[in-house]
């Protein structure tokens, strides 16, 4: 893989934890939890969710999907090779709160 190709990649998957984490603080905010209770609700640590939610790019998905299930988000088939393609049932995130 090329050095353009790796970072392209990487900023793809960058996005794509970005996104995941914007889901889970929407979802986590209209349920009105505390990143606490997310947290213990689906048995990771605070600074976890805090992390997750700040779209940082980890490698502990059965963690992400723990919380993902906590806040009602259904897991995800990845079917395609894009990493934009793991998300496809997701709804686009509002820019107001609520809407």
């Amino acid at each position: 893989m090329t050095t353009k190709q790796t970072r392209t990649k990487d900023s793809q998957e960058q996005r794509l934890a970005e996104r995941f984490g914007a889901l889970v603080r929407q979802r986590r905010e209209a349920l009105k939890l505390r990143q606490d209770d997310l947290a213990l609700a689906a048995n990771v640590g605070r600074r976890f969710i805090v992390e997750l939610e700040a779209g940082k790019p980890n490698c502990q998905l059965g963690k992400a999907l723990a919380v993902a299930a906590a806040v009602g988000l259904k897991a995800f088939k990845p079917v395609e090779s894009s990493p934009d393609a793991l998300l496809p049932d997701l709804p686009e995130l509002k820019d107001e709160p609520g809407a």
